[in-house]
């Protein structure tokens, strides 16, 4: 009796640098060595980093099992005018054959800046001890700026004494500047023209409940909750409960409809990258605490685009965590403004651009489960107006290693 034989499989290579970018992890590959779609890049990607045969601890491969150690940045030379490289932001899935290409991360982002110098897509100039990268996001289409510390042999300094939480020990800092950060994905910074506003969440076979929000698309899109709204069980239950944590995704479906980035909440649920969630609350050691979430589950610290976003929020009048702030024990820091410069006019949300606004540039402290974050806004904010001109974060960033990765896939789809 003939019996057909299985697809051949064949051991495939991905040359590629394994980085630790802020607080995520995850692989940086030049485009060139991935297929010319992105559509091709999903199968190569999960079996690099062991999502294929949705595997949750990712063993057979370099992912480390979370949502933070499964990324990978691809990075090319740009042909853009001004843009020294572009950068694609892939989230692979853990526990599930899928990739998301649908928003950025800005952890991964502060490893580009470094990783292009390392591998010679820019050159520091005689002299100098930092250099700008500037990164052209593919995912958002929006600019990014890495300012970057170089030794005296124009080579990345890895080594300095900044300190991040999240992560142990030091290194050299990486200024991360988010530019233009408004409309991401949607093109407006407040995709449903409220600063703030009720949502109704529908649960099956539970009654509906509502909570007051911030939905904002600033370096990311987020669902910025008021977690005092949230009903009184959901308060108090395990943070890490299967029941919890279903409720806090049916919360980020229904903000992804009303914010026009699904149509119903049952796409939404395809798309688990964008948009996040995060849950908002006042504190006596910052201007608010935020608790974020991943691909479903708590996150760890924070999202960089998260601090961006939630940064950027607080400095606008009317939103969820403008308010939280203003009750929070340490207002000062991001009261204190200094004017700026007139951005252009297509940053404002207003559609009368018959006055300048100068924008003040504030420093936001956000509590996260790991620590404390800061964000340089320059912002500004009245109740006609809201302007956010760039966000500006510090992370550190080193490599890891370097070399194949190595992988099997059918014959037909593996690339040479």
């Amino acid at each position: 009796m003939h019996t057909e034989r299985p697809p051949r499989k064949v051991r495939c290579k991905l040359p590629a640098v394994l980085m630790r970018a802020g607080t995520s992890k995850g692989l940086f590959v030049h485009r060139h060595h991935l297929p010319a779609s992105e559509t091709d890049w999903t199968a190569p990607l999960l079996a690099a980093m062991g999502s294929h045969n949705s595997d949750a601890r990712q063993v057979d491969g370099v992912g480390g099992g979370t949502s933070t150690t499964s990324k990978v940045a691809v990075v090319s030379p740009s042909t853009r005018l001004g843009v020294d490289v572009d950068y694609t932001f892939v989230q692979v899935a853990v526990g599930k054959g899928m990739v998301d290409l649908s928003g950025n991360c800005g952890n991964m982002c502060s490893g580009v800046g470094p990783f292009a110098l390392q591998e010679g897509l820019v050159r520091a100039r005689p002299g100098d001890r930092t250099i700008d990268v500037k990164i052209f996001n593919t995912n958002t289409s929006r600019i990014i700026v890495d300012t970057v510390e170089i030794d005296e042999f124009g080579q990345y300094e890895e080594d300095g004494d900044y300190s991040m939480p999240g992560v142990k020990g030091t290194g050299s800092e990486v200024k991360v500047a988010f530019v233009d950060p408004a409309g991401s994905m949607t093109g407006k910074l407040f995709p449903t023209g409220k600063r703030n506003e009720t949502i109704v969440v529908k649960k099956r076979n539970d009654s509906p409940f509502s909570v007051r929000a911030t939905l904002i698309d600033a370096a990311n899109p987020f669902i910025l909750v008021d977690a005092n709204t949230l009903p009184l069980h959901l308060r108090s239950c395990s943070k890490d409960s299967t029941g919890y944590l279903e409720y806090m995704e049916m919360i980020r479906r229904t903000g992804a409809v009303t914010m026009g980035l699904a149509s119903s909440t049952d796409a939404a649920a395809k798309v688990r990258g964008t948009p996040k969630l995060a849950l908002v609350s006042t504190t006596d050691d910052a201007s608010l605490q935020v608790q974020a979430f991943s691909m479903g589950r708590p996150h760890p610290s924070l999202q960089l685009t998260g601090a961006a976003c939630i940064a950027a929020a607080v400095c606008i009048e009317g939103t969820v965590a403008h308010d939280i702030a203003s009750k929070s024990g340490t207002q000062a820091a991001w009261q204190l403004s200094t004017p700026e410069r007139t951005p252009s006019p297509s940053l404002s949300d207003s559609s009368d651009h018959s006055c300048p606004v100068l924008p003040d540039r504030k420093t936001v402290s956000i509590a996260h489960p790991s620590g404390l974050i800061t964000v340089d806004v320059s912002a500004a904010s009245s109740p006609e107006i809201a302007v956010v001109d760039r966000c500006i974060v510090s992370r550190t960033a080193r490599r890891l290693f370097e070399g194949n990765v190595y992988y099997y896939q059918d014959a037909a789809q593996c690339q040479a």
